[in-house]
């Protein structure tokens, strides 16, 4: 039989769990131990691979680099796990026992002293379950402090075969649900669950499509997904890499930690709002221009956009040859504009040269339609004339009997007029004046800012944008100082990809002093492309690494031109709230990709979610989305394979917030379910009905309060700033008040570093010990999707809930079954 401790004295040796701790210490001690020669030997592999390079060759290099790279990461690794290297302890029926942890750990001989959580070994600590033990006698969680073991719960699962073993404490997972919440998300590796641990563990390819209620821990297991992922499948995620996308800038700063804790520090961590390079959004749409710009139609009012004369560009192209003036109009410019966009489409800003041939094109037809041969070979009679005449004078034959000279290239295939005419015509400065000012490089945001000229945007919008919301949408883009929202990163992402890269340098193999009469300040006047010196070559270059290249991707304006990279394998959070244009942004990225999803379409702040599921289907490489232009016949990509899992569990909410979140589930979706909560902690939630004039004071009382009752994080969660909405709450006594980032500075002004104040949006995904939410029935009527936002808000606390109202209704909704 075994027995149960829980801290009875059994004797001067101290208690039963005391001796149980010290026995663990004493293992765990042996543990660290491996680990430090471990690292010692790791640190000997970067010196050695330096002192390789010394021998100068190209192969030393080589060797160096790979040595160093492999070791820097195996150092990185083992110093994250120096914080509770060894967290779980499998004793098995066979009397075989496994100790898990961080990293793996063997000995000199290459037994194992630690299990890596990632490797198909510890699975059984995360599986076995009283009803399929799988083999698993005891389970045992470890808690520590830096190195050493403070704690430890144990779960039997199967008593029948647990004679002689001690079982310590009430149970390692409900301990863990009420810690006190740092800043910050941590890893749940030493508490994960069954039903989570085969989402972490579903097979690598195809999508995984992960839903579940507020509290289940869906983004903590899509993050543990990514680190099990790194760990079986190095090469093949490693190389590409991975990103993890999260709604917003406080959810990634939230969250950074988790995967560098687990050990894995290479994959990519962006909000939707920081995707773009060199653009950062810093504040929401109102729901009205959010469902505007975040609709699929406007792809095509952005293709129309990009088509459309550049702003500034001239009307008229006047040229002259041979005494002939030769002109195009606006509707011959806008014919050739039009038909260099349908030909360069995605490669816009590449396609100046494409613009000069069309227009040299264009030209020569005008010339030929004003009678310019006629006019050009009277005047080169004329002038052949009065050379033939000098020429009989000094005796010499003429021009009549010279050998006629061939030329060259042009577009006259072979026509030496052509050639002579578009060779005349290049050199003109008023040709290639015109032509960077036509067909200028253009960057996305100077494309969304020319959007903000409404009759510039009524052009464009055809019938895809609403006519009412053409003078707001364009309102949000006007003038240089113009916030950038989370839906216009995306728009700017299409633009993108519209334009295309900039021309790339070019490289010429002549010295500087040959001259080229097109390349103005090292920039080819014609193509817009930078021309490079390359009449000096280093002997040998240094080698980088995909670290390097890595790092080199994430900084801004360093000189470098990088494509839009694509990566191996997207994690993308809350994914119910992306809109279609988001979904396209994310598709460009993961073309190859497999991906995980993570969703709760009762959380779905987004209004048609018909239209969001089918850019999510086109994004990860399903049916392709309608298109308004010429139908093209394409073969169906064959369906990728599809995961999909359900978490039930509420592990976040006690039983008593859990109620009020699931009375607010049922008034925004009656059909919904719920999830189930498994701990009660005896606190029920509070909801008081404030004056609308005293809403502002009263959650500052509220979170004075808290702060005395509670250790970790408190959520200050407000509305959104909307500043047309007549449902703003006065939250200081002014009149319909714009809640803006002042207004919640105001609020947060002297409090302590652990209160977040926030708005609804901003709150997906977090959690703290504790929440006010203020004006639940201000949240409720701002959006269509009011009420789903409410429900997300109402359930992000974990120990405390208060809920501030002006409507005594809403006292009853949130208390009352």
């Amino acid at each position: 039989m075994s027995s149960q401790a829980n801290g009875r004295p059994t004797g001067p040796g101290g208690t039963v769990k005391d001796r149980e701790i010290a026995a663990e210490q004493r293992y765990v001690d042996t543990a660290y131990a491996r680990l430090e020669e471990m690292r010692a030997d790791a640190q000997a592999m970067i010196r050695e691979g330096y002192r390789q390079s010394l021998a100068g060759t190209k192969g030393s290099l080589v060797d160096r680099d790979a040595m160093v790279h492999q070791a820097a990461l195996r150092v990185q690794a083992l110093d994250i796990a120096d914080d509770g290297l060894v967290f779980g302890r499998l004793d098995l029926a066979s009397r075989e026992v496994r100790y898990i942890g961080r990293v793996g750990v063997r000995t000199s001989e290459h037994d194992s002293l630690v299990i890596d959580w990632r490797a198909p070994a510890a699975e059984d600590f995360y599986r076995a379950t009283p009803e399929d033990p799988r083999g698993v006698v005891r389970r045992r969680v470890l808690h520590s402090r830096g190195h050493t073991v403070v704690d430890l719960e144990d779960d039997l699962l199967d008593p029948e075969a647990s004679e002689g073993m001690t079982v310590v404490g009430d149970g390692a997972f409900l301990a863990s649900l009420a810690r006190t919440r740092e800043g910050a998300m941590r890893d749940i590796v030493a508490t994960i669950q069954r039903e989570q641990d085969e989402v972490i563990r579903a097979p690598a390819d195809g999508t995984v499509l992960v839903r579940g209620a507020p509290g289940t821990g869906k983004t903590a297991v899509a993050l543990h997904r990514v680190a099990y992922l790194l760990f079986r499948h190095r090469r093949r995620f490693g190389s590409r890499g991975v990103l993890v996308v999260g709604p917003n800038r406080r959810f990634t700063a939230y969250i950074e930690r988790v995967l560098p804790s687990l050990g894995e520090g290479s994959a990519t961590l962006r909000s939707l709002g920081d995707l773009v390079e060199g653009a950062a959004a810093t504040v929401h749409d109102p729901p009205r221009l959010a469902r505007a710009k975040g609709s699929e139609a406007m792809a095509a009012v952005l293709r129309r956009a990009v088509a459309d004369q550049a702003p500034g560009a001239p009307e008229e192209l006047r040229v002259v040859f041979k005494g002939v003036v030769v002109s195009l109009d606006r509707a011959r410019l806008d014919r050739i504009r039009n038909e260099v966009h349908r030909r360069s489409r995605g490669s816009v800003n590449a396609a100046r040269g494409r613009a000069a041939e069309m227009l040299l094109d264009a030209l020569w037809r005008r010339f030929g339609e004003v009678g310019g041969p006629e006019a050009a070979e009277a005047e080169e009679g004329a002038e052949a004339g009065l050379w033939n005449a000098i020429l009989a004078a000094d005796g010499l034959a003429s021009l009549d009997e010279e050998p006629a000279r061939g030329h060259a290239g042009g577009n006259g295939n072979g026509d030496p007029k052509r050639a002579q005419f578009d060779a005349r015509v290049r050199e003109q400065r008023a040709f290639t004046d015109f032509l960077v000012a036509w067909w200028p490089i253009r960057r996305p945001l100077d494309v969304l800012r020319s959007l903000g000229d409404p009759a510039r945007l009524r052009r464009a919008a055809g019938r895809d944008l609403d006519r009412a919301d053409v003078e707001p949408v364009a309102a949000s883009w006007a003038g240089e100082d113009a916030a950038l929202s989370y839906q216009d990163v995306a728009l700017l992402d299409e633009i993108d990809a519209l334009l295309g890269s900039p021309p790339r340098p070019s490289r010429r193999r002549k010295a500087p002093s040959e001259d080229d009469p097109f390349v103005v300040d090292g920039v080819n006047i014609l193509t817009g492309e930078e021309v490079v010196d390359e009449t000096w070559e280093p002997e040998m270059q240094e080698l980088t690494t995909s670290i390097e290249r890595l790092e080199r991707s994430r900084r801004v304006d360093d000189g470098v031109v990088e494509d839009r990279p694509e990566y191996a394998h997207l994690v993308v959070d809350e994914a119910q709230d992306l809109s279609p244009m988001q979904w396209r942004m994310l598709g460009r990225r993961g073309r190859q990709a497999s991906w995980t999803i993570v969703e709760d379409p009762a959380q779905s702040a987004w209004e048609d979610l018909a239209a969001a599921r089918r850019a999510m289907e086109a994004a990860l490489g399903g049916e392709r989305p309608a298109s308004r232009g010429r139908r093209r016949t394409r073969k169906a990509p064959p369906p990728r394979v599809r995961h999909e899992y359900e978490l039930t569990t509420n592990y976040r909410n006690s039983t008593e917030i859990a109620a009020v979140s699931a009375r607010v589930l049922a008034r925004a979706l009656p059909e919904a379910r719920p999830a189930r909560a498994v701990r009660t902690s005896g606190l029920e939630p509070v909801v008081r009905v404030v004056p609308e004039s005293g809403l502002g004071s009263a959650a500052r009382a509220a979170v004075e309060e808290l702060l005395g009752q509670v250790e970790g994080t408190i959520g200050l969660i407000v509305p959104l700033s909307l500043e047309e909405s007549g449902a703003q709450a006065a939250l200081f006594g002014e009149p319909a008040t714009a809640w803006g980032p002042a207004d919640r500075d105001r609020l947060g002004a002297g409090l302590p570093e652990r209160v977040h104040v926030l708005d609804v949006l901003e709150a997906k995904g977090l959690e703290f010990d504790a929440a006010v939410i203020v004006g639940p029935e201000t949240v409720a009527a701002q959006s269509p999707r009011g009420l789903r936002v409410l429900y997300v808000a109402v359930s992000r606390a974990t120990q405390r809930l208060t809920v501030l109202t002006a409507d005594p209704e809403w006292k009853a909704t949130l208390l009352t079954d």
